[in-house]
């Protein structure tokens, strides 16, 4: 049997066990097809770099995606602009499946990859569409179901990033991370109870066995083969009432069990860093690797950098990687950045960034 069918054959047995019955679930895994709701338009890249089908094959080329819509360009923004920075000679090629952006706003974000390449794949008379987001949650992250369907054939692996994240290591290591028989690589999220989940879904438990979404490796050749993330998007559209955080829960029980765990730095998220606000923890101090420096900060939950009560003991790693993009008056307006708060963020920041020891 080969890894597909045996891969397959695992997803089938997922669903099934919460109450999507065979023909559907065989209809899902058997279709290699486009899913005729997912419209899109292939927009040019706004400041004219090369097309992403003339790749020089010479270069190492590291695809990057992101679900977006206006809100969140600026941050994503950083995100992109964090990333160059940290891997000084890489080539990036972004794809970006969004809705809601002018040609004008994607030329101003081209500015923060100059030099890179930029696919850009607008979401038109799509189901999801049609659903609203959750919580913090924007219905742009729900693009990132999309992403096997959608990205060009040539793109065989990728990154898929949230846009409230700031990169602090050299994203090709992670890149090249081994997913050994898996589509999927993440770190587990800590502030979910695993267990709890799984009862609900009546699922085996496995300790630290739901993972956060903000931060994929994919194989999306496989992920292709096997229709996973298509099946994903049918639990959102069929039972969105049921998924506490929308397409990350719908994700984690498509591949229940079945993920690559990533080394935790690629995916640091508030409660590891912030143990006494109170709010659940399931992961031990030891597991999340505490006093080591983030490579990847994830400002998850609904406290942001930009918002105007904001803090994060890494906050100002964000606004140190915003001053450098476009969208540095804007934000900063925006969160009601004073001199005073700029100051005493500055050097919070400072100090904990300090006492974390470096890899």
């Amino acid at each position: 049997m080969s890894d597909s069918v045996f891969d397959a054959g695992l997803t089938r047995s997922a669903l099934q066990s919460i109450g999507l019955d065979a023909p559907a679930v065989r209809a899902l895994s058997d279709s290699n097809a486009v899913r005729p709701n997912l419209h899109f338009v292939k927009e040019p890249a706004a400041t004219g770099t090369e097309p992403v089908n003339n790749v020089d094959p010479g270069l190492d080329i590291v695809n990057v995606a992101f679900g977006l819509d206006a809100t969140y360009l600026p941050h994503a923004g950083v995100v992109i602009t964090s990333m160059i920075a940290n891997a000084p000679g890489a080539h990036f090629r972004f794809l970006i499946l969004y809705e809601g952006i002018s040609a004008e706003d994607r030329s101003e974000f081209e500015r923060c990859g100059s030099g890179h390449q930029f696919l850009w794949l607008r979401i038109e008379q799509s189901s999801v569409l049609a659903m609203a987001g959750k919580r913090h949650i924007s219905r742009a992250s729900y693009f990132r179901l999309m992403i096997s369907e959608l990205a060009p054939a040539d793109m065989t692996r990728v990154i898929y990033l949230d846009g409230d994240l700031v990169i602090t290591g050299d994203l090709r290591e992670l890149y090249r991370t081994d997913l050994a028989d898996h589509a999927i690589g993440a770190v587990a999220d800590v502030g979910m109870d695993d267990r709890a989940f799984a009862e609900r879904f009546g699922l085996a438990h496995q300790r630290l066995g739901y993972f956060n979404a903000g931060v994929l490796l994919i194989d999306l050749a496989a992920i292709r083969q096997s229709g996973a993330f298509l099946e994903a998007l049918d639990l959102l559209e069929t039972r969105k009432d049921e998924m506490e955080y929308s397409d990350q829960c719908a994700l984690n029980l498509v591949f229940w069990q079945r993920w690559t765990a990533l080394d935790i730095l690629w995916n640091v998220q508030r409660r590891m860093l912030m143990p006494n606000e109170g709010k659940p923890c399931f992961a031990e101090k030891s597991e999340m690797k505490s006093g080591q420096r983030p490579k990847i900060i994830h400002f998850t939950e609904q406290n942001k950098p930009w918002s105007t009560d904001a803090w994060h003991p890494l906050i100002w790693t964000y606004y140190r990687y915003l001053d450098k993009t476009p969208y540095r008056a804007r934000v900063r307006t925006m969160a009601q950045v004073t001199l005073i708060r700029e100051v005493r963020r500055r050097v919070k920041t400072f100090f904990n960034w300090q006492r974390l020891r470096a890899n």
